[in-house]
């Protein structure tokens, strides 16, 4: 017996059937200071940050537009007994 590579080419991944190639990357201007070349303006592709022109809206982060929840602080009891060392005595008394 030899050693030898197994011949699954059909088992490889050969990209998704559902990508359309010619379709646009999207595209979204970035709201920032502008240093870019002129024409251009800064853009997020792909999640990258870049000069270009942008094919979509503006980007906005939707974790800053969350609203904001307000929880209102509740007194709990505590009904475990408390430890308390009285001064000069010896030892600790449990109310």
């Amino acid at each position: 017996m030899t050693a030898s590579q197994a011949l699954a080419w059909g088992d490889m991944y050969m990209g998704d059937a559902t990508a359309d190639p010619s379709r646009q990357p999207l595209i979204q201007a970035y709201p920032a200071a502008n240093y870019c070349p002129s024409g251009k303006q800064p853009v997020i592709v792909g999640g990258v940050i870049c000069c270009g022109v942008p094919t979509a809206g503006t980007y906005y982060n939707p974790a800053d537009y969350m609203p904001v929840k307000r929880v209102k602080k509740t007194v709990t009891r505590s009904y475990m007994p408390r430890a308390y060392a009285p001064e000069g005595e010896k030892g600790v008394i449990y109310k």
